[in-house]
């Protein structure tokens, strides 16, 4: 058998190879064009199924943050901080917040099985924070959602949350209507909260009134004013 020793003519030209095409690779890697995209679409079926439903139900009064990691929503003292460690990599399905001032209210966990769910049941009972839970299905009736996520937030669902002036609804070109002073106004159908008086100036109702949420464009809840005579 031949021995290659360290002194061989092929050795040295080798190496150079080696190393070149080393160089080579690390460059290509370093160099060559990031490609991203995004995810299409966001989240399963199941999981955008209940997010819609859930935001319909409760929109009014809350807002709901999916996925969200559970080191954003609480944070721990003394064996607090053990107890999070273990949740490092865990996210809540749902956080509902008070619409106003972005208090936590409620979090959801969508499907899951009992013992997966106990961890969660231990770690909301310790922070004193509201967990409901919830079978995956593809339909569900939204107002007993409404009235079941409103309550476990220490809302009445019949409560309706102050309007500010900066909310009223913004008027859309072609839209042209113009607020009147009324006395009374009547709650939206869709969302409940208070309308306003318009009349309208396009279309085959032309002339007449009509009572307009007070959230439009996000609610289009409208109606017409009903004459008496």
């Amino acid at each position: 058998m031949t021995l290659v020793t360290l002194d061989h003519p092929l050795i040295m030209p080798a190496a150079v190879g080696f190393i070149v095409l080393a160089l080579i690779v690390v460059l290509w890697l370093r160099l060559r064009p990031a490609q991203l995209e995004c995810k299409e679409p966001l989240f399963n079926p199941e999981f955008r199924a209940f997010l819609g439903q859930l935001d319909i139900a409760v929109r009014s009064h809350l807002i709901i943050f999916p996925a969200m990691p559970v080191s954003d929503v609480l944070k721990g003292k003394g064996g607090g901080k053990a107890l999070l460690r273990k949740f490092r990599n865990e996210r809540f399905d749902f956080v509902v917040c008070h619409r106003r001032n972005m208090d936590v209210l409620c979090v959801i966990k969508l499907g899951g099985n009992n013992a997966s769910n106990e961890k969660y049941r231990t770690l909301c009972q310790s922070a004193g924070l509201t967990l409901l839970e919830y079978d995956i299905k593809p339909y569900r009736d939204v107002p007993s959602l409404r009235q079941e996520v409103l309550g476990a937030c220490g809302i009445d669902e019949f409560e309706l949350p102050s309007t500010q002036p900066s909310e009223q609804p913004n008027e859309q070109p072609g839209e042209q209507l113009q607020e009147e002073e009324t006395g009374t106004s009547p709650f939206c159908p869709k969302c409940q909260y208070p309308m306003v008086l318009k009349t309208i100036n396009k279309g085959s109702h032309t002339g007449e009134e009509c009572w307009v949420c007070s959230q439009y464009p996000d609610c289009k809840g409208a109606k017409l004013k009903k004459h008496s005579g």
